[in-house]
C-alpha cells in the first residue's frame, strides 16, 4: 500500500513535468521561429531561456525520481546516486538531444547580436528542436508509470559520466557561434577583420573544451573498460576528434590570412566546417549503424533527420565559401613559417578526410547497401600516423629551421629506442615525436618564449608528448587466462599474484572481487552487477607512473566459486598521453586569455594595419 501511494505521489508530481517541459520546447520553438523571421536578438533570446527551462524540468524529474515520464523511469531508479540521476540527462538519445539543443541556443544567444547571425542560431534550433520534440521526445509519460526504474547503464555509473560529456558537448555546441557569424560577415556584410578576431577566439575555446572532453574520454575508456587502450576509433569517438581537427586547421590558417592575405576562402570554410561536423556528429551517435559501444543513444529514425539537417547545413557551407571574396594568389610556394603552416593544414585536412571516410562509411553502407559494416581501426593507424608523424616534422622543422638538427635528434632517438624494444613500428612514430619533444623544451627553455609564441610551443609540446605516449604503449604486453588462488604469471617483469576471490553485494551492486599482489601491492579488480541489469561490468584496477601502467581485469568467476578469467595488460609511457593532452587544452587556454599574448598582437597590428586593412589587435592575438 505505501509502495502504492509512494507511486502515486510520484506521478501526480511528473503530471507537471510531463505538461511544462513540451510546453517550454513549443515556446521555444516559436520563439525561435520569431527570430528567424525578425532577426530580433529578444526572440532568439527567449528560445534559448525556454529550452533552458525545458531542460531544468527533465533534470529536475530525474533527480527527484519522478518515474511517470518514461525517460526517467529508463535511466535511473531509487538506488541511482543522484549525481549519476543527473547524468542520465545526457546518458540517453533523448535527454540528450533535448541537452545539446539548449546549449546550442543558449550559447548562440549569447554571442550573436547581429541579425544575419541571430537568424542562423534560431534556424538551427528550429530544426534541432522540432527533432527532439517530435521524434526524441523526453517528456512522454506512460500510462502505468512504474515505482521504480530501470536505472543508469552500469558502464555510465562512473565518475567521469558527470563531466565527461557536459565538457565535450560545451566544445561541439560553441561551434554554432563561428558558424553563424561566418554567415553574418559573407551574407550580412559585416567586416572581415572583427569576424577573423571573434571566430577565433570561440573556436579557441572549443578547441581547449574539446581537447580536454577527449582527453577525459579516453581516460574513462582506459580505467574503465578493461581492454589495456584509451581510443579505439569508434565512429562516435571520431566525431569530436573531426571538429577538433578542422579547428585546428583555421587556427594555423587563419594566421596566414592575417599575415599574407591568403586562403581567404579556405578560412571561411574551416570556420564553418567544425559545426558541419558536430551535425555530422550527431548524426553518426544517433543512426543505429555505427557498430559502437555507444549504440544505446541511437535511434534510425532520428538518425535519418539528422542526416537531411547535414545535408542542409553542408549546401550553407559551401555556398558561403563560394560567396566569399577570394584571397592573395600564391605564386612561388616558399618554405618559410606560413608556407610550413600551410604544408601542415593539408596534412591535417588529409587525416580529416579520412577519419571522416572511416567514421561515415559503416552508416554510408547500412543505408545505401543494405550491409552492416565496421572499419577496422588498423585503417585508421595505418593512414593517420604517418600524418601524424609529417606533421611533427614539419612543425619542428618550420620553428626550428635546421633539417641537420632535427635529422640527428632523430636518428638517436631511434637507434636507443631500437636498442632497448627491439625493431618495432612504434619506433618509426616515437622517435621523430621524441626528437621534436627533446629539441622543442630545449627552445622553451633557452630562448624565454613569451606571447604567441609561448603558445606555439606549449601546444607543440604538447602533441609530442601525446605522440611519445601513444607510441610508447604500442611497445606493452598482455596476458588474458584462468587463475586461481595462489597463481602467479610475469608479465613484461610485472610479477602478479592471485591471493583470494570474494563475492558479496551492496546497496547499489553484486560483485566479484579478486585480491591481487601486483609486484607486491594489493590490488582489487572487481565485476559489478548493478541494481536489476543482468549484463556485469568490469572495474578494473590501475598502477600508473610516468615509465608505465598495469592494468588488471577479471571478466568471469566459473562455478567452482574460485577461477577467474583475468586479463593484465602492461603499457608503457601512457601516462606521456595525458600529460599532453592537458598541455595542449592549457595552450588553448593561454591562446585566449593569455595577457603576454593579447599585448604582442596588439604591437604587431598596430605596425601592420596601414600596410594592410585585413589586420587587427584581435586578429593577430586570437
Amino acid at each position: 500500500m505505501l509502495a502504492g501511494k509512494v507511486g502515486l505521489r510520484r506521478y501526480d508530481s511528473t503530471v507537471s513535468a510531463g505538461l511544462v517541459g513540451p510546453v517550454a520546447v513549443w515556446a521555444a520553438i516559436a520563439f525561435a521561429v520569431i527570430a528567424v523571421i525578425s532577426g530580433r536578438r529578444w526572440a532568439l533570446l527567449g528560445a534559448s531561456l525556454s529550452a533552458a527551462a525545458a531542460t531544468l524540468v527533465l533534470g529536475v524529474a530525474l533527480v527527484s525520481g519522478d518515474f511517470s515520464l518514461a525517460y526517467v523511469a529508463e535511466t535511473t531508479s531509487l538506488a541511482t546516486p543522484w549525481p549519476y540521476r543527473l547524468a542520465a540527462l545526457w546518458g540517453g538519445m533523448d535527454g540528450s538531444m533535448l541537452f545539446y539543443t539548449a546549449m546550442t541556443l543558449v550559447l548562440g544567444a549569447g554571442a550573436s547580436r547581429a541579425p544575419v547571425p541571430v537568424r542562423s542560431v534560431a534556424a538551427v534550433g528550429v530544426g534541432l528542436l522540432s527533432i527532439t520534440i517530435l521524434f526524441a521526445n523526453p517528456f512522454v509519460m506512460p500510462d502505468l508509470p512504474p515505482v521504480d526504474g530501470a536505472g543508469l547503464l552500469a558502464i555510465l555509473q562512473h565518475p567521469a559520466m558527470i563531466y565527461h560529456p557536459p565538457i565535450l558537448y560545451l566544445g561541439l555546441t560553441i561551434l554554432v557561434v563561428p558558424f553563424a557569424l561566418t554567415v553574418g560577415m559573407v551574407l550580412g556584410g559585416q567586416d572581415r577583420t572583427i569576424w577573423m578576431s571573434r571566430v577565433r577566439r570561440f573556436l579557441y575555446v572549443s578547441w581547449a573544451l574539446l581537447t580536454f572532453g577527449m582527453a577525459a574520454g579516453a581516460n574513462w575508456a582506459y580505467v574503465e573498460l578493461g581492454w589495456g587502450g584509451f581510443w579505439a576509433w569508434d565512429p562516435v569517438e571520431n566525431t569530436a576528434l573531426m571538429p577538433w581537427l578542422a579547428t585546428t586547421v583555421f587556427l594555423h590558417t587563419s594566421r596566414i590570412e592575417t599575415a599574407t592575405g591568403r586562403m581567404r576562402r579556405w578560412n571561411v570554410l574551416f570556420a564553418s566546417l567544425p559545426f558541419a561536423l558536430t551535425v555530422v556528429g550527431i548524426y553518426l551517435t544517433r543512426s543505429g549503424a555505427t557498430g559502437s559501444i555507444h549504440s544505446f543513444a541511437e535511434d534510425p529514425l532520428v538518425g535519418r533527420l539528422l542526416l537531411v539537417a547535414t545535408a542542409v547545413v553542408a549546401t550553407v557551407i559551401g555556398v558561403l565559401a563560394a560567396r566569399s571574396e577570394p584571397g592573395e594568389v600564391w605564386g612561388r610556394i616558399r618554405f618559410d613559417r606560413n608556407g610550413w603552416q600551410a604544408a601542415n593544414a593539408v596534412l591535417l585536412t588529409t587525416a580529416l578526410v579520412f577519419i571522416s571516410a572511416g567514421s561515415i562509411y559503416p552508416v554510408f553502407s547500412s543505408l545505401f547497401l543494405g550491409s552492416t559494416v565496421v572499419v577496422d581501426p588498423r585503417y585508421f593507424v595505418v593512414t593517420v600516423m604517418p600524418i601524424a608523424v609529417a606533421v611533427v616534422v614539419g612543425v619542428t622543422i618550420s620553428l626550428r629551421r635546421s633539417w641537420v638538427v632535427y635529422a640527428v635528434a632523430t636518428t638517436a632517438a631511434a637507434v636507443a629506442t631500437w636498442l632497448m624494444v627491439g625493431a618495432r613500428v612504434g619506433v618509426f612514430l616515437i622517435a621523430p615525436a621524441l626528437a621534436s619533444l627533446v629539441l622543442l623544451l630545449f627552445d622553451l627553455v633557452a630562448k624565454r618564449l613569451r606571447g604567441r609564441m609561448l603558445t606555439v610551443y606549449l601546444a607543440h609540446i604538447g602533441v609530442s608528448l601525446l605522440l611519445v605516449g601513444v607510441a610508447g604503449s604500442s611497445f606493452g604486453a598482455e596476458f588474458s587466462g584462468t587463475m586461481m588462488p595462489g597463481d602467479s604469471v610475469t608479465v613484461a617483469g610485472h610479477e602478479i599474484t592471485l591471493e583470494r576471490v570474494e563475492t558479496g553485494d551492496s546497496d547499489r551492486f553484486v560483485f566479484v572481487r579478486a585480491d591481487f599482489e601486483v609486484d607486491g601491492v594489493p590490488v582489487s579488480p572487481e565485476i559489478r552487477a548493478y541494481e536489476q541489469q543482468t549484463v556485469p561490468v568490469a572495474e578494473p584496477v590501475l598502477r600508473s607512473s610516468p615509465l608505465g601502467d598495469v592494468i588488471v581485469a577479471i571478466s568471469l568467476l566459473f562455478p567452482d566459486g574460485e577461477t577467474i578469467e583475468v586479463s593484465v595488460f602492461v603499457r608503457p609511457l601512457v601516462w606521456w598521453v595525458w600529460a599532453g593532452a592537458l598541455l595542449l587544452g592549457v595552450a588553448g587556454l593561454v591562446a585566449l586569455f593569455g595577457r603576454a599574448g593579447a599585448a604582442s598582437g596588439r604591437r604587431r597590428s598596430a605596425i601592420a594595419e596601414p600596410l594592410r586593412g585585413e589586420t587587427t589587435s584581435g586578429s593577430a592575438s586570437r
